[in-house]
Protein backbone atom coordinates (compact mmCIF):
# COMPACT_ATOMS: atom_id res chain seq x y z
CA UNK A 1 0.00 0.00 0.00
CA UNK A 2 2.86 2.29 0.67
CA UNK A 3 4.25 1.88 -2.46
CA UNK A 4 1.31 2.41 -4.50
CA UNK A 5 0.56 5.73 -2.41
CA UNK A 6 4.30 6.71 -2.91
CA UNK A 7 4.10 6.15 -6.50
CA UNK A 8 0.44 7.99 -6.97
CA UNK A 9 1.35 10.90 -4.94
CA UNK A 10 3.21 13.19 -7.01
CA UNK A 11 0.34 12.05 -9.61
CA UNK A 12 -2.28 13.26 -7.48
CA UNK A 13 -0.32 16.16 -6.32
CA UNK A 14 0.30 17.11 -10.26
CA UNK A 15 -3.29 16.11 -11.08
CA UNK A 16 -4.55 18.77 -8.78
CA UNK A 17 -2.42 21.50 -9.46
CA UNK A 18 -4.55 20.70 -12.86
CA UNK A 19 -8.03 21.27 -11.85
CA UNK A 20 -7.02 23.99 -9.64
CA UNK A 21 -5.04 25.83 -13.19
CA UNK A 22 -8.08 24.63 -14.95
CA UNK A 23 -10.82 26.30 -12.84
CA UNK A 24 -9.01 29.33 -12.74
CA UNK A 25 -8.19 29.76 -15.93
CA UNK A 26 -12.39 29.08 -16.33
CA UNK A 27 -13.43 31.00 -14.04
CA UNK A 28 -10.46 34.14 -14.67
CA UNK A 29 -12.58 36.34 -17.52
CA UNK A 30 -15.39 36.54 -14.92
CA UNK A 31 -13.38 37.42 -11.66
CA UNK A 32 -10.89 39.84 -13.54
CA UNK A 33 -13.87 41.51 -14.93
CA UNK A 34 -13.21 41.54 -18.85
CA UNK A 35 -15.25 44.19 -20.39
CA UNK A 36 -18.35 42.77 -21.98
CA UNK A 37 -18.94 45.75 -23.87
CA UNK A 38 -19.73 44.08 -27.44
CA UNK A 39 -18.33 40.47 -27.27
CA UNK A 40 -15.42 38.46 -25.55
CA UNK A 41 -12.56 37.66 -28.84
CA UNK A 42 -12.01 34.61 -29.57
CA UNK A 43 -8.54 33.97 -27.70
CA UNK A 44 -10.58 34.74 -24.71
CA UNK A 45 -13.23 32.02 -25.10
CA UNK A 46 -10.54 29.81 -26.28
CA UNK A 47 -9.12 30.48 -22.78
CA UNK A 48 -12.20 29.26 -21.42
CA UNK A 49 -12.61 26.17 -23.32
CA UNK A 50 -9.10 25.28 -22.93
CA UNK A 51 -9.07 26.09 -19.12
CA UNK A 52 -11.95 23.21 -18.93
CA UNK A 53 -11.11 20.58 -20.96
CA UNK A 54 -8.08 20.99 -18.69
CA UNK A 55 -9.95 21.20 -15.38
CA UNK A 56 -11.78 17.91 -16.64
CA UNK A 57 -9.04 15.58 -17.66
CA UNK A 58 -7.47 16.26 -14.61
CA UNK A 59 -10.25 15.51 -12.12
CA UNK A 60 -11.16 12.57 -14.16
CA UNK A 61 -7.10 11.35 -14.09
CA UNK A 62 -7.19 12.17 -10.26
CA UNK A 63 -10.28 10.09 -10.24
CA UNK A 64 -8.71 7.01 -11.51
CA UNK A 65 -5.24 7.38 -10.01
CA UNK A 66 -7.35 7.36 -6.67
CA UNK A 67 -9.44 4.84 -7.45
CA UNK A 68 -6.12 2.17 -8.85
CA UNK A 69 -4.89 3.26 -4.99
CA UNK A 70 -8.18 2.21 -3.39
CA UNK A 71 -8.35 -0.84 -5.43
CA UNK A 72 -5.02 -2.17 -4.82
CA UNK A 73 -5.27 -1.25 -1.01
CA UNK A 74 -7.95 -3.39 -0.52
CA UNK A 75 -6.82 -6.33 -2.13
CA UNK A 76 -3.54 -5.84 -0.33
CA UNK A 77 -5.64 -6.31 2.80
CA UNK A 78 -8.23 -8.95 1.49
CA UNK A 79 -5.51 -11.41 0.24
CA UNK A 80 -3.37 -10.78 3.87
CA UNK A 81 -6.60 -12.19 5.58
CA UNK A 82 -7.04 -14.97 3.46
CA UNK A 83 -3.68 -15.49 4.40
CA UNK A 84 -3.67 -15.51 8.21
CA UNK A 85 -6.72 -17.87 7.69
Amino acid sequence: MRTELSRGLPLMVLFVLGVAAGVWSFISPWVESYPVSSSWTSSVWSGIWVGAVVAAVSAVSLVVVLARALHLALNRQSATQRIRE
